[in-house]
């Protein structure tokens, strides 16, 4: 019999639950707010756990920032009321927009003492706020949308039916979607919902910058027979006619890869090759060593393999400008391969970026984890003919969108490799930035990019665990933390993004 617990509600944690204490034993609660009472319904919870899991069904004591759910599939309390869990992906929506951001910045500040080992207070930051404290940034403010509408990237299951799904947390179970509310309108308001993708596993959905047209990336289940794979390329032709929003469609079918040579090829050789382990559009893999990595196939059933997303590069002006360059406005992508998801952020990571540093005409700067170039852009705009670019990505596919974006830019260097392979060609830059995935960056690369000798180091994150741990890294060695802005770039869930602005310990 499941087991509901009255809980009082203690501080947020990363990860999106709350720590709440039952008879001594940490639980933690999902779809509450701190300082609220509430009933909990145990979904993990062995009698000799150390902790315990919980989602609210029932709040005795309400908190003030408690607002009726923005997703009715996502909310706790009728989902309880539905004898069903609640979907995963929007599990801040309770929380009023302001709020969810207050409690962002506080898991921030937190994370940073917890596994950074510093405290925000003690940086000599210049942060906007008298109070000394993390204020992590809202970049929706141009509407009404309370987190809505924001997500050009969407990844979603396939029932067994056939209809696009979504799981709960930490659960298998599909639950049908009528819409995703924090996807962009032409993807929620799309003909996709209710349509049947029957002999799919998963579709990627796509709005290259947050525009009216659609692209789906449909990834076929594995061994999956001819026939059933014939029915659901005619259906996806049909929905391309039915639904005039719907512009591309991509089938993706995978195959195991052979498993590699001990000889000359090896893992190396296979990272050569493409191999591919993503879990949704627009995704960084944290591993590249999963075992039986799968060969990904991909057939353009209508329109374009490629999208273009626009490049919202800031102007140049005075001594800066050279009119004879060429302006880098988009660049071509595939739809599978990593990009921004939030709508607005290229053009918030870009400003940021642009005034926390400066990059004159000349200047030579390493991109890593550079993925289709969005930061190479910036700095080889600014750098100029006269400045040198290094733009360093793994992924095959990202990373030959960066040369064809580049191809008339000589001062921008494109190279496909692991950013571990490549630490001695770091040497002497004037900038060192990177946008590694939520794994962060590891002891090696900020080793190597410490031997660098670089002037600063801009440090952009999605993940504020790994980036305390390499901020902590860089601190130890003697850099000083500069600048730092957080920005709300998932709203209604607990993630968020981070940019840092590292310079030179004083002994170079």
């Amino acid at each position: 019999m499941t087991q509901t617990l009255t809980l009082d509600i203690g501080p947020m944690a990363h990860g999106g639950h709350c720590v709440a204490r039952h008879e001594g034993r940490v639980v933690f609660v999902r779809h509450a707010i701190p300082g609220e009472t509430v009933r909990a319904r145990v979904t993990e919870g062995e009698p000799g756990a150390k902790y315990w899991r919980a989602d609210v069904v029932e709040v005795l004591n309400a908190s003030d920032y408690r607002r009726r759910h923005i997703w009715k599939l996502a909310d706790s309390l009728r989902a309880h009321e539905n004898d069903r869990l609640p979907v995963g992906g929007a599990e801040f929506g309770h929380i009023t927009d302001q709020h969810q951001r207050r409690l962002k910045g506080q898991v921030f500040r937190d994370t940073m003492q917890r596994i950074g080992g510093f405290s925000i207070h003690d940086q000599r930051l210049p942060l906007a706020s008298g109070d000394g404290e993390v204020h992590v940034h809202d970049v929706l403010s141009d509407g009404p949308y309370h987190g809505l509408h924001w997500r050009t990237r969407a990844s979603f299951a396939v029932g067994a039916e056939g209809a696009l799904s979504m799981k709960p947390h930490r659960s298998n179970e599909l639950i049908e979607l009528r819409g995703m509310p924090l996807a962009v309108s032409s993807i929620h308001e799309s003909g996709i919902f209710g349509y049947s993708f029957k002999g799919a596993e998963r579709v990627d959905a796509v709005a290259a910058g947050a525009g009216a047209e659609v692209t789906l990336v449909v990834h076929t289940r594995a061994g999956l027979p001819a026939p059933e794979q014939e029915a659901l390329t005619e259906r996806l032709l049909q929905l391309h006619q039915r639904a005039p929003e719907v512009g591309n469609i991509v089938l993706a079918t995978s195959q195991p890869e052979p498993a590699p040579s001990r000889g000359r090829g090896g893992a190396r050789g296979a990272a050569r090759q493409g191999r591919t382990q993503r879990s949704g559009p627009g995704s960084r893999g944290a591993n590249q060593s999963a075992p039986r990595p799968e060969r990904i196939s991909y057939t353009v059933l209508a329109g374009s393999r490629t999208i273009t997303e626009p490049l919202p590069l800031p102007a140049l002006t005075g001594a800066g400008a050279d009119a004879a360059a060429p302006r880098l406005t988009t660049v071509e992508v595939q739809p599978e391969d990593f990009w921004q998801i939030h709508r607005n952020a290229p053009s918030c990571l870009i400003e940021a970026v642009n005034t926390m540093t400066q990059v004159p005409p000349g200047a030579s700067v390493a991109d890593l984890y550079a993925g289709a170039g969005l930061f190479t852009a910036w700095a080889a705009q600014l750098a100029g003919a006269e400045g040198s670019v290094l733009s360093v990505e793994g992924a095959p596919g990202s990373s030959a969108s960066a040369a064809q974006l580049f191809a008339d830019t000589p001062q921008v260097e494109v190279l496909q490799a692991p950013v571990e392979a490549v630490l001695d060609r770091l040497t002497r830059r004037d900038l060192i930035l990177l946008d590694p995935p939520r794994t962060g960056a590891g002891e090696r690369v900020i080793a190597g990019i410490d031997a660098a000798a670089a002037r600063e180091v801009l440090y952009v994150s999605c993940e504020p665990s790994s980036f305390a741990r390499d901020a902590k890294s860089l601190l130890s060695r003697g850099w000083e933390l500069a600048d730092l802005k957080v920005f709300d770039l998932y709203p209604n869930t607990h993630h968020m993004e981070s940019v840092a602005l590292f310079r030179a310990p004083r002994r170079r």
